[in-house]
C-alpha cells in the first residue's frame, strides 16, 4: 500500500468514526422522545380565602374561571424521566413540592429531585395555600385555617393523580421551542434619587419582554402542548375582584386551548417580582393581555418560528442558604407586636414561638435548578418572587439565544431582590417580608450566592 493510499484509508476511517459519533447522539438511536400531558381541576370546592391582596376580608364571592394544574412529562430511552407541573395559584411552600416528589419517587421511580419542577402562575385571584398567611394582617379563624389546610391536602392528592395520568398517556412526539416578545409588562417600582417611593408605573424601568414558547406535538405534527413564559405579575385583577380567576395567565391558557383544539396550554412566569401588567384594574384588561400573547404565538406557529429539540432535558438542582440581615430578640418583637397589620402579626406569632422554647431561623433554603436540552436550550428555575435584574444578568453571562429563565418554581417563599434593589429599598426588599413570615430583609450578597450556584449547575457549553 503506497503512502497516498494509506492517507486516504486513514481519512476514510476517521470520517466513519466521526459519523458514528454523530449517529450515537441522534434522537433516533438515543431513543424516541415520548411526551405525556394531563390536567386536573384545582378550583376550590369549599370557602377558602383568596390570597395575593391583604385587604380582602372574606372568602371569595364566585368562580369566574376554573383553576387548573397541568403536567408535562418527558421520557427518552436511556435518560431519566422529567416532570413539569404548573399550578394556577399564587404560590406554594417548598415542602409541598418536595412531598410531591417523594410520592412520585414511590409511584413512577423518580430518583433525583431535579427531575421535577413545580411552577406557580402567581394569580392573585386564587386560594391561600399557607404561603402568605400573614398577608391578611390578622390570624385567620380556626375554621378558615382548617379550610386552607384541607385545600392543600386535597391539592397534593390531585397533583399525584395528575402526574400519574400524564405518565400513563405518554406517547411518541416531538419538542421544539421559539422566542418572541410582548410588551404589556411595566416596572412597578417608583424610585426617586435612588430610593423607593412606592408602587406605580415606571416606563423607563427594567422589564423582560421575552416570550419563550415550548411546543410539543404528536407524531403527526398535531400540537398537544404549548408552554409559555412571560415575566409579569398576575395582578391585572385588583382586590375588588373578589372572585376566583387565573388572571391574564388563565385567560391566555383558555384562548390558546380554544384556538388549538386538543392542545394543553401552560403558563409560567419569568422574573416578574417588580413588574405589573399595564393596563390593569379592569376585567377587560385580562383578555387584552391574553389576546396579545395568543396572537404572537399564533404568528410564531404559522411562520414555524421554532427550533427542534433533539433531546429531553437533564437536570441539576441545589439548595442555597440565604441569610436574613437581622433576627429580632424577644424585646424587639415585643415592640413590633404593637404595630398594625402583618408586621405586628408576625411579631406576635414569633413571641409565641419563643415562649414555647422555639427559635426564629436566620436563614432559608432556596432552590436553584437547571434543565438543559442537550446543547440547544437551557432553562433556569428560581424559587420565589425574583426581580427582573436576575433574568437580565443570566442572559448576559450565558448564551442569551439559548437561555430561558423561570421564577416562582419549587418554592414561593419570599421576594428575591437584586443588589440594585437592595440599595433602593422598598416593598420587595423589606415591606413584603412579614407577609412571607420572615424576620427582616435578606443580606445584600443574595444575588451573588444565587448567581454562583447557577454557574455551578449550568453546563459549560452555555457560557458565552
Amino acid at each position: 500500500m503506497n503512502k497516498k493510499t494509506t492517507i486516504t484509508c486513514l481519512m476514510a476511517s476517521s470520517m466513519v468514526a466521526i459519523l458514528m459519533s454523530f449517529n450515537s447522539l441522534s434522537p433516533k438511536d438515543d431513543g424516541q422522545i415520548e411526551i405525556g400531558v394531563s390536567r386536573i381541576d384545582i378550583t376550590p370546592d369549599h370557602p377558602v380565602r383568596l390570597t395575593g391582596y391583604g385587604n380582602r376580608k372574606k372568602v371569595y364571592d364566585s368562580v369566574e374561571q376554573k383553576l387548573w394544574a397541568k403536567a408535562l412529562v418527558f421520557y427518552q430511552k436511556g435518560k431519566q424521566s422529567m416532570v413539569w407541573v404548573t399550578l394556577d395559584l399564587v404560590g406554594f411552600p417548598g415542602f409541598f413540592a418536595d412531598e410531591l416528589f417523594s410520592r412520585l419517587s414511590n409511584k413512577i421511580g423518580l430518583k433525583d429531585r431535579a427531575q421535577l419542577v413545580v411552577s406557580a402562575t402567581h394569580t392573585h385571584n386564587g386560594p391561600e395555600t399557607g404561603v402568605l398567611i400573614n398577608i391578611f394582617g390578622e390570624t385567620l379563624p380556626p375554621s378558615q385555617l382548617a379550610e386552607v389546610k384541607l385545600y392543600r391536602a386535597n391539592l397534593l392528592n390531585k397533583l399525584e393523580a395528575l402526574v400519574l395520568d400524564a405518565v400513563k398517556v405518554k406517547a411518541p412526539g416531538k419538542l421544539s421551542w421559539g422566542v418572541d416578545n410582548v410588551t404589556f409588562a411595566m416596572n412597578r417600582r417608583v424610585v426617586e434619587d435612588g430610593k423607593w417611593k412606592g408602587f406605580g408605573e415606571t416606563p423607563s424601568g427594567p422589564v423582560d419582554n421575552d416570550l419563550p414558547v415550548l411546543r410539543a406535538t404528536d407524531q403527526n405534527g398535531r400540537i398537544i402542548a404549548l408552554l409559555l413564559n412571560y415575566a409579569c405579575h398576575g395582578t391585572t385583577l385588583v382586590p375588588e375582584h373578589n372572585f376566583i380567576h387565573g388572571d391574564w395567565m388563565g385567560a391566555t391558557q383558555e384562548m390558546l386551548e380554544k384556538k388549538y383544539s386538543g392542545a394543553l396550554a401552560m403558563v409560567v412566569l419569568g422574573c416578574a417580582g417588580d413588574a405589573n401588567p399595564s393596563p390593569r384594574g379592569e376585567f377587560k384588561h385580562v383578555n387584552q393581555h391574553a389576546e396579545m400573547i395568543t396572537d404572537k404565538i399564533d404568528k410564531m406557529i404559522s411562520s414555524n418560528k421554532f427550533t427542534s429539540l433533539n433531546f429531553i432535558p437533564t437536570g441539576k438542582m441545589k439548595m442555597v442558604e440565604l441569610t436574613f440581615m437581622h433576627v429580632p430578640d424577644a424585646k424587639e418583637f415585643e415592640e413590633q407586636s404593637k404595630m398594625e397589620a402583618a408586621q405586628g402579626l408576625y411579631a406576635r406569632n414569633s413571641l409565641e414561638i419563643l415562649a414555647r422554647g422555639g427559635s426564629i431561623s436566620g436563614t432559608i433554603q432556596y432552590p436553584v435548578q437547571v434543565w438543559s436540552f442537550g446543547n440547544q436550550l437551557a432553562m433556569v428555575f428560581l424559587g420565589g418572587e425574583v426581580v427582573v435584574d436576575y433574568s437580565h444578568r443570566i442572559k448576559r453571562e450565558f448564551n442569551k439565544e439559548k437561555m430561558w429563565v423561570n421564577a416562582y418554581s419549587n418554592d414561593v417563599s419570599t421576594y428575591i431582590a437584586s443588589k440594585r434593589i437592595f440599595a433602593e429599598g422598598g416593598y420587595e426588599v423589606d415591606g413584603s417580608m412579614p407577609f412571607y413570615n420572615h424576620p427582616s430583609r435578606l443580606t445584600v450578597d443574595t444575588e451573588e450566592r444565587i448567581m454562583k450556584t447557577i454557574h455551578e449547575l449550568m453546563p459549560r457549553n452555555f457560557l458565552k
